[in-house]
């Protein structure tokens, strides 16, 4: 299957979420500069409010190489999806690195804070908050998945859904992923920090990756290093390789195993998490 081209128009079904709210990660000005004038916003997609449970929510980092951020596919239409399973879909627009890899990790850690504090106002059970992520932004996911924070706020996710994810800068993906964050001559040091397949402990939340067998931008050999790493450590997790499809294919309908991917992600999340009420 060709390449999937991020560009295409489509026309959504229109699916029964409240009404979209968004704002502002920094409305006071952010930490870190990446020296552009891009700002890191959150999109929120709550699903209707049928019980006095709390629900679970999912931040959402879009793919792009740390070059853009892919929203429509892997942000806007996955949040939509995901509130007609109950759970809160939240899109994070990071802001690009520029070189500056601290950025949308400050980005992240922000949108995670803001989440479990609003939790009460949108009805989210603080203790259920997982991360997504596709391409660049499954690296973005991977990586915030085994971080630590003084924070007063838990910033860790509860569990991590990767789709097609960039995983280890041991390796240069054709997209650039690893320059785009950390430029043209990284470290050793940087190249090991950022390689989420190093960072994984027993504490690592539960994980689902999706991936395609003949992806020749991220080959699948990343996803199978983060499932071996997060197995080693005893962390629960699941691995599908899909024959085809190439990269990019998010929430694309014409992707082949369309339906397939997002039954299997809807029985994880029935297991792992929606079944665990506050």
């Amino acid at each position: 299957m060709k390449k999937f081209i991020v560009f295409i128009l489509v026309v959504f079904v229109s699916v029964s979420v409240h009404s979209q709210d968004s704002l502002k990660v920094w409305p006071n000005g952010a930490p870190s500069d990446n020296g552009l004038t891009d700002e890191a916003e959150l999109f929120i997609y709550l699903p209707e409010k049928k019980d006095s449970l709390k629900t679970p929510a999912v931040l959402i980092c879009p793919g792009g190489g740390y070059t853009g951020v892919s929203a429509v596919y892997e942000g806007h239409a996955f949040a939509k999806w995901l509130a007609t399973k109950g759970v809160a879909g939240i899109v994070l627009k990071y802001r690009l690195p520029n070189e500056h890899k601290e950025v949308p990790f400050d980005d992240a850690l922000e949108a995670m804070s803001i989440i479990r504090s609003y939790s009460d106002k949108w009805h989210i059970d603080a203790n259920r908050v997982g991360i997504a992520g596709f391409s660049a932004g499954g690296h973005l996911a991977a990586v915030f998945s085994n971080l630590n924070s003084n924070r007063d706020i838990n910033v860790r996710p509860d569990f991590a859904i990767l789709f097609y994810p960039v995983i280890t800068f041991e390796k240069v993906t054709k997209g650039g992923t690893r320059t785009n964050l950390l430029g043209k001559t990284p470290s050793a040091n940087e190249i090991y920090s950022f390689s989420a397949d190093r960072l994984v402990t027993k504490n690592t939340p539960p994980t689902i990756i999706f991936v395609s067998d003949n992806d020749s931008s991220v080959p699948s050999t990343h996803s199978v290093m983060y499932y071996d790493a997060l197995k080693e450590n005893d962390v629960p997790a699941a691995l599908y390789v899909f024959p085809e499809g190439e990269h990019g294919w998010g929430m694309i309908k014409l992707f082949k195993y369309y339906d397939e991917s997002l039954s299997l992600l809807k029985m994880w999340l029935n297991t792992t998490v929606l079944t665990s009420h506050n």
